[in-house]
Formats: C-alpha cells, sequence, structure tokens
C-alpha cells in the first residue's frame, strides 16, 4: 500500500528565491514555454520541484566528473549555438545545491538546464531517439512491468499534492537496461573514496553508467550538434585527444576484425 511517508516527493522552502540567469537554446525555450502555459504551470514554481527532485539523481548519475578539458569542450559547443537568456527565480537552497554538484563533478550548469528544458518540452519520438534508438518499444515494457509503481499510480492517491516526478519511466527503463549489463559494477573513486556504479567504453575507460544526464545526445538537429547538453562528455569525443585516437585505434581494429 502506497503511503503519504512512502512518497518520494521533495517539499521546496520558496521563500526568499534567487534570480540566476541561464542561457537556453532558442527553440527550446519557446516551445518549453508554450508547454508550460498550455498546462497552466508557475514555470519557476514547477522547475524548483522538478529541481528538488532531480539533483540527487544528477549527483548520483554522474558517479565519474568530468575532465577539466570536457568541461571546456562543452561549454564551448554551447556556446556555438543560439541562445536566449533566460531568468529563472529559485530556492536558494537548490541553487546552491546545483553549484555544489557542478563544482564536484565538472559539470557545465547551463548543459544541465537545457537538458532539463529539453526532456520536459521535447515530443516523445524525440526522446526515443535521443535516449533509447535501439529500444524502440520501451514505453510498452515499462509500462506493462511498473504501471503500478510510478508517480501516475500514487498521484491518484494525492491529487491537490501530486508527485513531480517527470523523468520516473526514463530512469526505470535505465535502471533496468543496467540491471541486464554485465559491464556495470562498483567502483570506488580515489578522491572522495565512495562507492560508485560505473562501466567502461570499449577501451576500457571508466565512465558513468548510462541514465537521463549520462548519456550523450549523439545526434544532430538540422546543423547543430548537442553535444553542448552533456552533463558528463568522454575525454574520447573531444577531437585531437589520446582519448579520442584510443578509441579510434580501437574502433579501426573492431572492423577489421569483422572484415576478416
Amino acid at each position: 500500500m502506497v503511503t503519504r511517508s512512502a512518497r518520494q516527493d521533495k517539499k521546496v522552502d520558496h521563500s526568499g528565491e534567487q534570480k540566476i540567469s541561464v542561457k537556453i537554446w532558442r527553440p527550446l525555450i519557446a516551445r518549453f514555454n508554450d508547454k508550460v502555459m498550455t498546462a497552466c504551470l508557475r514555470r519557476d514554481l514547477y522547475l524548483a520541484r522538478v529541481l528538488a527532485h532531480e539533483l540527487p539523481h544528477l549527483d548520483q548519475e554522474i558517479s565519474v566528473p568530468n575532465s577539466a578539458s570536457a568541461q571546456r569542450f562543452v561549454d564551448e559547443s554551447l556556446d556555438e549555438m543560439d541562445r536566449q537568456l533566460v531568468s529563472l527565480a529559485l530556492p536558494p537552497a537548490l541553487t546552491a545545491q546545483l553549484k555544489d554538484i557542478c563544482a564536484r563533478k565538472r559539470i557545465v550548469r547551463d548543459a544541465f538546464f537545457n537538458r532539463v528544458f529539453l526532456l520536459l518540452a521535447a515530443r516523445p519520438r524525440a526522446i526515443d531517439a535521443l535516449l533509447f534508438p535501439d529500444k524502440p518499444d520501451w514505453r510498452a515494457e515499462i509500462w506493462s512491468e511498473y504501471r503500478n509503481d510510478g508517480p501516475f499510480f500514487q498521484n491518484s492517491f494525492y491529487p491537490l499534492e501530486p508527485e513531480v516526478n517527470p523523468f520516473w519511466a526514463l530512469r526505470t527503463a535505465f535502471e533496468v537496461q543496467a540491471e541486464e549489463d554485465e559491464t556495470v559494477g562498483d567502483y570506488v573513486d580515489s578522491a572522495t573514496g565512495n562507492k560508485v556504479r560505473v562501466t567502461h567504453d570499449i577501451t576500457g575507460a571508466v565512465i558513468p553508467v548510462p541514465g537521463i544526464y549520462s548519456t550523450l545526445f549523439d545526434v544532430r538537429k538540422g546543423q547543430t550538434e548537442l553535444l553542448g547538453f552533456s552533463c558528463f562528455l568522454p575525454d574520447s569525443r573531444i577531437p585531437g585527444t589520446p582519448a579520442a585516437k584510443a578509441l579510434n585505434s580501437k574502433l579501426d581494429e573492431l572492423l577489421k576484425g569483422i572484415e576478416a
């Protein structure tokens, strides 16, 4: 039985809200604002509730910090996009929490905001292409197996205090995928001594387990590449780096094996 104490929605203190400025990809902010208006939501209030739920997940999913080079590359990729300055009023505790996570994990803050706005505003087929290009039926699988576990089930009991957990289905799909992935395991972070869940790329480099924030948006929108929305970017995706050369060498080796 679902009880009030079992619900995971975060209570947010909105007293003394703090204004912050972020730059959001122009086509994205227009679509996001349209969806917020259609749903009759107060944008910043809704975002605060989303962030209260999502920031712990961001910290957990980016289990391996970006390198300084990756952080710089993501920042430069964002600068190449046509973005609009947006002012948000958020509780200071949330902005401080995000600042801490971004500093420890070397996450570009605006990359995180652009990713969240995209996931909230994009059409389902776009989400599928970005996160699950090889699993077109993931929605039906999650609905069939977990339809009684999600926020839509809990919200039916508490309609006046709905749980804000917009990425529940996405996160559940990634968790199921991780359970089936034999390469996922524990790793002790040498900097903190904490045990985290990681996997490895084909060169053996340690990387976060695929998730909402760790999966690359490895597609283009017209002439726009979405690597600027990366909360984690492996060094192997930075042209000219030793990691990129190692990845290309490994791919060449694998292709030779196929051709042989």
